[in-house]
């Protein structure tokens, strides 16, 4: 395991990339050193901002489970540090309360994150109701003109 932040390799992405993506094995978090990280719901809804010196990708890690959101680096790009999970397995070895603490903290955010994919796509079925409403209602009114013009256009009286 390794003692210092100076021993763990640093990996850099360019503007927009992704890092890694929805329902993939998860080998490595990260912390971020400079830069900054998006991260997205596999529809593609913006769920947070991960900036200069905090972590992402350690809910995998520490629950054991495929990636639950896409991660992509911000316009300018990020270089992080690449902490593996043995390295992750081995801090909760070490300390079980400390393990237990983040494992309810993750949970917390996994619940919170679909709670924010719920919402999400109500909102989507919403707009498109109202989208497909308003279609609808556009060509009510192009047939009802076409009927007006056409009585007009019979009952002339010249």
């Amino acid at each position: 395991m390794p003692a210092s932040e100076d021993e763990f390799p640093t990996r850099a992405w360019g503007p927009n990339q992704v890092i890694y993506d929805f329902d993939t094995p998860s080998f490595y978090c990260y912390f971020i050193i400079e830069g900054s990280v998006n991260i997205f719901s596999p529809k593609g809804l913006k769920l947070n901002t991960i900036g200069k010196s905090e972590i992402f990708g350690e809910a995998s890690l520490l629950l054991g489970k495929k990636r639950s959101v896409i991660a992509k680096s911000d316009d300018a790009g990020v270089k992080v540090l690449e902490i593996s999970k043995n390295y992750i397995v081995g801090l909760q070895e070490s300390s079980p309360v400390l393990s237990a603490i983040l494992r309810n903290a993750q949970l917390r955010l996994q619940d919170s994150n679909a709670q924010s994919v719920k919402y999400a796509a109500h909102v989507e079925n919403l707009l498109k109701i109202a989208t497909d409403q308003n279609d609808k209602n556009k060509l009510i009114l192009e047939r009802l003109e076409s009927i007006k013009k056409q009585l007009a256009d019979d009952f002339r009286v010249d």
